[in-house]
């Protein structure tokens, strides 16, 4: 397995070319997410070993620009989120979640419906040329170790755990991500098509859903607003979803309701 790896690594760097010193920053273990996320953004054509790393970083499936808590996404924070969960009936739910400075999730405790809290831990390998990719979750009840597949161009396409989950990673001819297969250790899936780095539509338990979202010129992000659930072309049921964000596009508040009757209310406050 390390020989393969090492070949393919290998064949990546061939393909990409060799990195200028310049931008060799940009793929260290040290660089930050909002170096590379300003790089990326700001380059109309970016070094192509530097997309690649920030493409396998932000793909991993436990980066904070694609976990999700009650549907709602972290927008690439990074730092530590407290998240608190008022549900209808008024009971809480408090949650933290921990990001490193490249936005991959470190550390998640999350309150359950009877008040325990789960807490897992999360470890990545590095590679220069490949970057990072999830490693290891650990809990106090089980640990999970990842074993990550790349495709001819170095992209990262399928991740596997060792409890039978697998994520499977579809790209277009420049790159970027259009769907995610998540498969659960009963071998059931859960389909997600992305359209510029956002879920547009997912397939799930034999249902369809169709996300809906808000586009903020100050901070360049797309929030929430709804998801749809379909029945071919009809709408059967709606989540709604009012929201604040601060001005690093970071969600404040947000109130969820189904159907037209409020469900929960969530609160986040972000600290380095």
């Amino acid at each position: 397995m390390r020989t393969r790896f090492i070949l393919l690594a290998t064949l990546a760097l061939m393909t990409i070319g060799a990195i200028s010193a310049q931008d060799r920053s940009l793929t260290s273990q040290q660089v930050s997410l909002e170096e590379l996320a300003a790089y990326i953004d700001t380059m109309r054509t970016p070094d192509t070993a530097v997309k690649l790393f920030y493409t396998n970083l932000v793909n991993n499936p436990t980066h904070s620009y694609r976990i999700e808590h009650l549907d709602l996404g972290f927008n690439g924070c990074t730092g530590r989120v407290d998240e608190q969960v008022v549900m209808a009936d008024g009971t809480r739910r408090d949650n933290v979640f921990l990001f490193n400075k490249l936005g991959l999730l470190t550390q998640s405790s999350i309150q359950g419906g009877k008040g325990a809290k789960t807490v897992v831990d999360y470890t990545y390998s590095y590679d220069e040329v490949l970057g990072f990719t999830l490693k290891q979750s650990k809990s106090k009840s089980r640990t999970i170790t990842y074993a990550p597949i790349y495709g001819e161009h170095g992209r990262r396409e399928s991740i596997k755990g060792s409890n039978g989950t697998r994520q499977d990673y579809t790209f277009n001819e420049k790159g970027q991500l259009t769907k995610r297969v998540i498969t659960s250790t009963k071998g059931d899936k859960r389909i997600l098509l992305y359209q510029g780095g956002y879920v547009v539509r997912e397939e799930a338990g034999g249902k369809a859903f169709r996300y809906h979202y808000d586009f903020d010129t100050a901070t360049g992000k797309k929030f929430l607003i709804s998801i749809e659930e379909l029945k071919g072309n009809d709408v059967v049921h709606e989540r709604k979803f009012d929201y604040d964000i601060d001005t690093h596009g970071r969600y404040t508040r947000v109130s969820v309701s189904f159907d037209g009757k409020h469900q929960m209310t969530v609160t986040r406050s972000y600290s380095e």
